[in-house]
């Protein structure tokens, strides 16, 4: 590690997953193979049902920490088991079908360090191959303004890096968009970074058949769930409440008459 104001971080790295016995190798081969190396990997096995749990072990052993769910509690249930055993500095989430770039945690561990009040911090993603791709020398860091966060969710969970506090946890109570809950919650009270660089490959689009988000209609109710609980932190938002409410059924509206429109 070079001289000056970087310093060792540890990241602690949150897998969810769920039978995902087919992509999961490939999710985990982007965090082993790390130029920075993880403080630890915690992957929440989530009741799965196909032989997801037993190739974890057969073929990572020692290199993970298994957390095995008897019943299915969703995503907001296994990244907190995850978050509460974790050790490390920062939790970094990565889904069980996505990939990092190599990189990843040697550029956030200089950032991080050059910013040590950083809570919440992100970056894009990709469907690109990024595995190997080569990062530009010069990188800009940007604040993302609270009200910035309030139109939708921008943040996707696979690309968020959160300060290790117990009080930063997910809303085991809702299924859908508890990840852009969280981010409010943390937004509102700490300022917000990001990198315009994509540093997380997806294959699969948020909105495909498979995946959570193909319930639109559930997840622009779990939106605006979020909205709703924005009272709780300040109770003035009751009076931005309706247009915030309008706004997220307008949306949906949008995508129901012109599908390949972007929220």
């Amino acid at each position: 590690m070079s001289a000056g104001n970087i310093k060792d971080i540890k990241f602690s790295v949150v897998i969810p997953v769920y039978n995902a016995a087919e992509t999961i190798s490939r999710a985990l081969g982007s965090v082993v193979g790390q130029s920075y190396p993880a403080h630890e990997i915690i992957v929440v096995d989530d009741a799965s049902t196909d032989n997801t749990c037993q190739l974890l072990t057969e073929k990572y052993g020692g290199q993970i920490k298994i957390i095995q769910k008897v019943v299915n509690g969703g995503g907001a249930i296994a990244r907190n088991s995850g978050m509460d055993i974790a050790t490390g500095d920062y939790i970094a989430f990565l889904d069980a079908d996505d990939v990092w770039h190599q990189d990843k945690l040697m550029l956030l561990n200089t950032i991080l360090s050059a910013n040590p009040g950083i809570k919440l911090f992100y970056h894009p993603y990709t469907q690109e191959q990024i595995l190997d791709k080569r990062l530009p020398e010069n990188i800009v860091v940007f604040k993302l303004p609270f009200v910035k966060l309030l139109p939708g969710n921008v943040i996707a969970t696979s690309c968020a890096v959160i300060y290790n506090d117990p009080a930063f946890r997910f809303d085991t109570a809702m299924r859908y968009t508890e990840d852009y809950d969280l981010w409010l919650r943390i937004g509102y009270k700490h300022k917000l970074y990001f990198i315009s660089i994509p540093l997380t490959q997806i294959f699969r689009p948020f909105t495909s058949k498979g995946g959570v988000s193909e319930k639109k209609w559930k997840m622009r109710k779990g939106e605006m769930r979020a909205y709703r609980k924005l009272v709780r932190l300040n109770p003035l938002f009751i009076f931005l409440l309706p247009f915030l409410m309008v706004s997220s059924i307008g949306k949906h509206l949008y995508k129901k008459v012109f599908p390949a429109g972007k929220t």
